[in-house]
């Protein structure tokens, strides 16, 4: 079976050969290789052609503007173009592991799979350290009310486009019955869609092996576009709720895990904003604007299973905020929004 992978590109010439050769060394050997270069103004696009030259897998692909939803537009076109069965994409500063495709087409195909998940390793791209190793003990089928039942083990492996093999005649299906429309710039998107696929899907798997290799930077869009973040992260919630009540009335446990999700969601935002260069004022306007969120309030008040330790330590979370809130620099102006945020952070009894 012909797989088909994908990259975009846009000034990546520190990170690309990395990428490149994680596909160049994998064991299962046919596939095509499209590499979009993203109107890059460094040395990518040399360093694509440098490859394609060496290896005729290699498709280069060129435009002449920097515009992000070219990636999800070539990508829609190989699906409908291609005479593949499986497509997947790769960012082209990450890497997969060498056995990545010979395991993921398996398993798929054993197991008649419409899309395929793996574990993977969060890494920081500055220091080269595991921020984060996600897997299972075994491999996972999904199907049917498992969709829902399951939900716990296989969330944490659907929050991006990567490290999954999809296929093609599904994607056929899915994309001609549509998605609805993704917001520009929605931090969220990634999830959004494979939210959608999974729902779409018959049968999915999450392979246990950690296979692919995504290395964060401090440039990232989250970090950098700190109100944008704010509003995925609400929607981000509704959606995830919306894709659990497909399956009928959302469980005890699954609803306790939507409130732990949100509160992660809370977590990474409100640790931009601190990390943030804003002023204060605008860092206490973003933080109120986070703790005015009705959700936060069922947050901080619900009584949780203990099994999601982030809701167990709740009292923990938000005496450390306070204690960020007053290290800020201070004065009168502040004040009242402080102590707004503060009343925000207070559990009623």
């Amino acid at each position: 079976m012909k797989v088909i992978i994908f990259t975009m590109a846009y000034n990546a010439q520190s990170t690309i050969r990395r990428t490149i050769e994680s596909i160049l060394n994998q064991t299962y050997c046919n596939f095509e290789y499209y590499i979009l270069n993203n109107a890059s103004t460094d040395d990518t696009e040399e360093i694509i052609y440098e490859y394609c030259k060496k290896d005729d897998r290699i498709i280069p692909i060129s435009v002449n503007k920097n515009d992000p939803p070219n990636g999800g537009a070539f990508f829609h076109t190989l699906v409908h173009a291609s005479d593949a069965k499986y497509i997947v994409w790769c960012d082209a500063d990450d890497a997969y592991t060498p056995d990545f495709l010979e395991n993921m087409v398996n398993f798929a195909e054993e197991n008649d799979l419409d899309l395929a998940a793996c574990g993977y390793d969060k890494i920081d791209g500055l220091t080269g350290k595991v921020l984060k190793h996600k897997s299972l003990n075994e491999n996972l089928i999904i199907y049917d009310q498992l969709f829902a039942d399951s939900f716990i083990q296989y969330r944490g492996f659907i929050s991006y486009l990567w490290g999954k093999l999809y296929s093609i005649p599904f994607l056929k299906r899915k994309i001609a019955t549509g998605t609805g429309a993704l917001k520009k710039e929605r931090i969220c998107n990634d999830t959004i869609g494979t939210l959608n696929m999974f729902r779409k899907a018959k049968r999915v798997g999450i392979y246990a092996k950690s296979m692919y290799q995504y290395y964060q930077y401090p440039h990232s869009l989250s970090h950098q576009n700190i109100e944008a973040s704010l509003s995925s992260y609400r929607d981000l919630w509704n959606v995830t709720r919306k894709y659990l009540e497909y399956y009928g009335p959302i469980s005890k446990l699954n609803e306790d895990f939507l409130y732990a999700i949100h509160l992660s969601l809370v977590d990474e935002a409100v640790g931009n904003i601190f990390a943030s260069a804003l002023d204060t004022k605008k860092k206490l306007e973003l933080l109120e604007e986070v703790f005015c969120d009705p959700v936060w309030a069922d947050t901080l008040n619900r009584d949780a299973d203990p099994v999601f330790q982030n809701l167990a330590a709740r009292g923990k979370f938000v005496s450390d905020i306070k204690e960020k809130i007053n290290a800020l620099p201070n004065n009168e102006e502040h004040k009242q929004l402080v102590n707004h945020i503060n009343d925000l952070l207070t559990v009623n009894d």
